[in-house]
């Protein structure tokens, strides 16, 4: 691979998400991984990076569920590998309420607090926050004093993340997962209101085509400097391999990413997967197409 080609190569990795992935390798290896939730994830990351992914990306819950005595593990088989985890999305789990008359300023200052402190320990450079079931708008609340929620725990986020080096990424969701904050406009827009150095956005190719929302977007968002990661999966929110009746547009997503001059993360955030090779098959036909548009 030449030098022009490997810069620019995007960084592809994938998301470990409930039922996305069963370690392999026989019945002591899944009995380990049974016994051991550190383990398990160690075995999952290592899957990640043996198919061909740049990085993988974790779920906030899978660190806060560990024990202290498992996070140390965890922890210690980071720096005997040297691996780190640059990205973890889930944020705020459905308990920890944001919006509405339950939403507990103190609960949700500890969770992100214990959040933030794990997934710096890990490596991690962003967290993304879609939480739609944390964030959706109770009926009859009204809408703008929960957006001023919303505000307020980005304005905690922001404080926090300073002192762990953290980026946070707006992740809009549609309407179907959260009632508020459905596309990269309307993240964009919430970003520039908040107007905070730790408060980003992030582009899902799924969500915004669901939403109907211009891959267009993209190039406003790169041009604000404000997009910093960017999801994709099939409708399905399977692994793309060119075989879907519908398919996600990914030629266009990345032709937006590559025309804007993005050159961040981009991971598949899958939820299931049509068999043992279908992840690595995947992130070939990805490349492929990008290899077609950025050469």
């Amino acid at each position: 691979m030449s030098q022009t080609q490997r810069e620019a190569r995007l960084p592809l990795g994938c998301c470990l998400t409930a039922g996305t992935f069963m370690p392999q390798g026989g019945t002591a290896a899944a009995a380990v991984s049974e016994s051991d939730p550190a383990a398990r994830l160690a075995a999952e990351v290592e899957a990640i990076w043996r198919e061909g992914y740049d990085f993988a990306e974790l779920t906030v819950g899978s660190l806060t569920a560990l024990s202290e005595e498992a996070f140390v593990r965890w922890c210690a088989w980071l720096r005997e590998t040297g691996r780190s985890i640059p990205v973890f999305n889930s944020f705020i789990p459905p308990a920890v309420r944001l919006t509405g008359p339950d939403a507990d300023p103190a609960a949700i200052r500890s969770y992100v607090e214990l959040a933030m402190s794990r997934v710096a320990a890990s490596g991690g450079e962003v967290i993304v926050f879609g939480s739609g079931a944390a964030r959706t708008v109770p009926d009859g609340y009204p809408l703008e004093q929960a957006m001023e929620q919303i505000r307020q725990f980005l304005r905690l986020c922001n404080e926090l993340a300073e002192g762990h080096n953290l980026q946070i990424a707006i992740e809009p969701l549609n309407r179907g997962e959260s009632n508020i904050i459905n596309t990269v406009a309307e993240a964009l827009e919430l970003a520039d209101a908040v107007n905070l150095p730790r408060i980003q956005v992030l582009a899902d190719a799924y969500h915004m085509t669901l939403e109907r929302e211009p891959f267009g977007v993209i190039l406003r968002a790169v041009a604000s400097g404000r997009l910093i990661h960017v999801h994709y999966a099939e409708r399905d929110r399977g692994f793309p391999n060119g075989s879907a009746s519908e398919p996600v547009d990914l030629e266009s997503l990345l032709r937006a990413l590559e025309e804007s001059g993005y050159r961040g993360r981009v991971s598949a955030e899958c939820m299931s997967a049509a068999g043992p090779n279908s992840r690595k098959e995947s992130l070939a036909y990805v490349r492929s197409i990008w290899s077609r548009i950025a050469n």
